[in-house]
């Protein structure tokens, strides 16, 4: 059975969560899927951004909802500590491969095994104590040695030199709206946008219908779940659908959106819950569903299980285990090297 690979927040592993810069790396790295938060602006843009506040992930301070979209723009973002790390490490060493290695070749490749030795033998030693000196960092679980991909493409740290390159001549990215990330989607190979709307902590008026009516201005009913914890949100999208076919009929109506509950409590009679309030994916935090019998009864029923948020090996195996349907992780190459 496939299971998607859907990268939370874009590609929040290694690049700002919830950026465009995220989700193009998302595609690049070919995740399956995105997963992405939605909140609205002052004036009522639906943009994309996680926190209720913009201190964690900005440089800004104060609500979102407090904030034009022209005023939000104006932001920066700012890297959570384990990418800023992950920067941080490969940005040192960009610096000592440009100050001690590559002065006068800093187009090498891998595989130029020539042109490196024309450097001479000072350089190779060189090149040998920097890969001693990764190992030892390595052992800090910071950095990875300088090595090439399996495509070939020369990496320092956990990035490409172009990615360090782009991260010495970048501070930060812009807030996006959804229809950026919208318009990038529609002219993508992605079998799935995750939508959650952040309406749990602040109810937006008008959220959902500002939602559903960008997603139909790009058509793409067929590629979005979209999913809140806030079950009554969802229960008013449904309501919204059966007000379209009151208006336009069932043949005019848009297709039906694919809806899932978010959870982080392991729920009981969830296959019963999630039909009465005509739901078809239960997207639960994951060790809530460690449980082969529980996810049986889930299977069962039918319902598309889509897990949140799985990063490390062992815990990606436990979930492929269970047969779920995707997995939602800050880690698209790691579940991509799994599957």
């Amino acid at each position: 059975m496939e299971i998607i690979n859907i990268a939370h927040r874009g590609y929040s592993g290694k690049f700002d969560e919830n950026t465009m810069l995220a989700f193009k790396k998302a595609i690049e790295y070919k995740a399956d899927g995105i997963e992405t938060d939605v909140q609205l602006s002052k004036d009522g843009v639906p943009v994309i951004i996680h926190d209720e506040t913009l201190d964690r992930t900005t440089n800004g301070h104060g609500f979102v909802k407090d904030y034009t979209l022209d005023e939000l723009k104006t932001f920066r973002t700012k890297s959570v500590p384990r990418v800023q790390a992950l920067k941080t490490d490969a940005l040192e060493e960009m610096e000592y491969l440009k100050s001690n290695i590559l002065k006068e070749s800093e187009d090498i490749e891998c595989g130029q095994s020539e042109k490196l030795q024309s450097i001479n033998y000072d350089m190779l030693e060189k090149v040998n104590y920097l890969k001693a000196l990764s190992i030892d960092r390595l052992k800090d679980s910071k950095l990875k040695r300088s090595s090439c991909d399996n495509k070939g493409t020369f990496k320092i740290g956990e990035y490409t030199i172009k990615e360090v390159e782009y991260f010495q001549n970048k501070i930060g990215e812009e807030i996006p709206t959804l229809r950026e990330l919208l318009e990038l989607v529609a002219h993508s190979n992605l079998k799935v946008l995750n939508l959650e709307l952040k309406n749990s902590v602040i109810e937006y008026k008008g959220l959902e219908e500002k939602v559903l009516t960008i997603i139909d201005e790009f058509n793409l009913r067929d590629r979005v779940i979209i999913s809140s914890f806030n079950h009554m949100s969802l229960v008013k999208i449904r309501k919204l659908e059966k007000q379209e076919i009151k208006k336009f009929g069932n043949v005019a109506a848009k297709k039906r959106m694919i809806l899932g509950a978010l959870t982080e409590s392991t729920l009981v009679n969830v296959p019963k819950y999630l039909n009465a309030i005509s739901v078809e994916c239960y997207h639960p935090y994951f060790f809530s569903i460690l449980n082969k019998a529980y996810m049986e009864e889930l299977k069962n029923a039918g319902i598309k299980v889509n897990p949140y948020t799985v990063n490390n090996v062992e815990d990606m195996k436990s979930i492929i285990e269970l047969g779920v349907d995707s997995i939602i992780t800050n880690e698209v190459e790691l579940l991509n090297t799994l599957l």
